[in-house]
């Protein structure tokens, strides 16, 4: 092969890298990374991809606890949540809600605490279809949907081979089956984190992205989650694409 032959093919490689390298980076600004492991570790940006959003406004100061990042990937299967917080505790509880397709509810928590669910109306998005609640400790977690009517899916745990979450390891993760969220067309999907304690009468503690949390342990009025992130993408992971 000739030198001449050498460099076109070379050159044709390269420019497959960069495609790759650019639509990874267009799908919702995000590179997608492997399938983590739900075991309360977070696996790293190599297999999560970069946080889809970040904060670092303080929580509530009475429980210690900042949501400082929040993570999406996902395999064929399975869409992938997680979140970075520093000082968490064992005894709090947290939530991933998701706005996956038309038709959801604005409501209070789904566990009853002293927040309501408040996504704005923007396009196809509307409210979220699906929670996900669960205690820091492990001891219970369950997957919440929305069918129209209600929320259902009380009283069954998802058990931990669904989420972990880890007080000493700041990380709390879980996995969606792609079945449950019934993505819209243009699959994208809003998500909000947040983090609250093991009481009906406690409030927000902290959310990424940020939402202004309570600032006293019986809030007199609720708090709200009116800012989730908007523009993830999926399904589309480095799995999808071949750099041969």
């Amino acid at each position: 092969m000739s030198e001449k032959h050498k460099s076109i093919i070379g050159g044709i490689a390269m420019f497959k890298k960069a495609t790759l390298a650019t639509s990874l980076l267009l799908v919702g600004g995000l590179a997608l990374g492997g399938t983590p492991t739900i075991d309360g570790t977070f696996d790293g940006e190599s297999v999560w991809g970069s946080a889809v959003a970040t904060n670092s406004n303080p929580g509530f100061s009475g429980a210690g606890a900042t949501a400082t990042a929040l993570y999406v990937t996902d395999d064929s299967s399975y869409v992938y949540v997680g979140a970075a917080v520093t000082g968490l505790g064992s005894w709090m509880t947290f939530g991933f809600v998701v706005d996956a397709r038309t038709g959801g509810s604005n409501s209070q928590d789904t566990w009853g605490r002293q927040i309501d669910y408040a996504f704005p109306s923007a396009g196809d998005f509307d409210a979220p279809e699906l929670d996900v609640r669960g205690n820091c400790n492990n001891g219970w977690a369950e997957r919440h949907v929305w069918d129209g009517t209600q929320w259902t899916g009380f009283g069954t745990d998802i058990t931990t081979s669904e989420y972990n979450c880890s007080p000493t390891n700041g990380w709390i993760e879980c996995r969606i089956p792609k079945s449950v969220l019934n993505v819209r067309t243009t699959k994208e999907i809003r998500v909000e984190f947040f983090l609250t304690g093991d009481q009906n009468y406690h409030g927000l503690f902290t959310s990424v992205p940020y939402d202004t949390p309570c600032d006293t342990w019986q809030p007199s009025s609720h708090q709200t989650l009116t800012n989730p992130v908007s523009g993830v993408t999926v399904p589309v992971a480095v799995s999808a694409f071949s750099l041969e």
